[in-house]
């Protein structure tokens, strides 16, 4: 008897469940406030898109002329920097070797530049002078003895053949004295114009040899572009940093002023104009607006990149970036965070 009321009193069960169950799942739910409240437009004609905060230089992303090790940092996140402050130090000590190398032989070209533009040397010249005279002393000596063996000769005392040999020693001391008579003049008037010319290409090829290591040295050093603060620092004392383009080292910008980058869609395009005023709400504040002045409009339209994650966007769509400065306010307001940007499209 109690095996026959087993499977009716699942059956009952099972389906007291079932129903229990469906009831549960027609209920209506109540409805949920939103843990934050949306942003508002302020206007009645509104074109609305997504900001972007930005310095008013734009984010400047600050990498290496050369690559290298990195041997010291000198700022770090949120310092202010005036224009040419250094930023971090690439090591440098091969193009420091080089440079006295090259400065050592700068001053060797220098150097003989000024030996070849001071001549002729003071100690030179009685040496040359004195040498004029012995050649002089000589070609008289040969001379009264070539006198003599001609006299010699014509009453045939003595040979023909000791005559010529005396004429003959007469014309080679004549010939010395010429030519120390040549080289007293040579060194008496200088080095000689296209030397001292040659010596001064010289010395201006080591400058410019000196000068391009100089900036080498200089480029190693990477510098401030403008007068800024330091918004992100992703380098550190050791690390290699090469000279690819797009690698980003530091981020800075001038804060002094902030811009945000609005983008507008394409289909709001035909209702923009410039110089809409607007307003805008930082995510998660949609009570305290932010007064917003027209800047510029930068006249390309681009692929969308910055999305909010509505389910709306699309990466194809096309937008145009117009700029605003953020007036004076009294809460933080950092770059880089985003803004819900309204422009009153009614009264442009």
């Amino acid at each position: 008897m109690s095996n026959k009321l087993i499977l009716p009193l699942l059956a009952v069960v099972a389906f007291s469940f079932m129903s229990f169950h469906i009831v549960k799942a027609q209920r209506e739910i109540p409805p949920q406030n939103p843990p934050l409240d949306p942003s508002r437009s302020p206007y009645n004609s509104t074109l609305a898109g997504a900001g972007i905060v930005e310095p008013r230089s734009e984010n400047i992303a600050v990498g290496a002329h050369l690559p290298g090790i990195v041997t010291e940092v000198f700022v770090n996140v949120g310092d202010r920097v005036d224009k040419g402050t250094p930023l971090f130090q690439i090591d440098d000590r091969q193009q420091r070797a080089e440079l006295a190398a090259r400065q050592a032989q700068l001053d060797a070209s220098i150097a003989d530049l000024h030996r070849l533009q001071s001549m002729p040397r003071a100690e030179d010249l009685p040496v040359s002078a004195a040498n004029v005279e012995k050649a002089r002393a000589d070609m008289k000596a040969q001379q009264d003895q070539m006198n003599r063996s001609e006299e010699l000769f014509a009453r045939k005392v003595t040979s023909a053949e000791d005559m010529v040999q005396r004429q003959q020693s007469f014309a080679a001391a004549k010939a010395l004295l010429l030519q120390a008579e040549a080289e007293d003049t040579k060194l008496k008037s200088g080095a000689w114009v296209e030397d001292i010319a040659v010596a001064r290409a010289q010395v201006e090829r080591m400058k410019s040899q000196v000068q391009q290591t100089r900036v080498e040295l200089d480029r190693l050093q990477v510098k401030a572009p403008i007068s800024g603060a330091i918004l992100k620092v992703d380098v550190r004392p050791g690390e290699f940093v090469g000279a690819p383009p797009g690698q980003e080292l530091m981020v800075m910008g001038d804060v002094d002023v902030l811009h945000v980058r609005v983008d507008i869609d394409e289909q709001d395009l035909p209702r923009f104009r410039a110089g809409l005023s607007g307003r805008g709400f930082v995510r998660g504040d949609a009570q305290q607006p932010i007064s917003l002045s027209f800047v510029r409009v930068e006249p390309y339209a681009q692929p969308k990149k910055s999305l909010t994650g509505s389910g709306t966007e699309r990466v194809d769509t096309r937008v145009l970036q117009v700029i605003y400065a953020v007036e004076p306010i009294d809460r933080p307001l950092y770059v880089g965070q985003q803004i819900d940007v309204y422009l009153d499209a009614e009264n442009p």
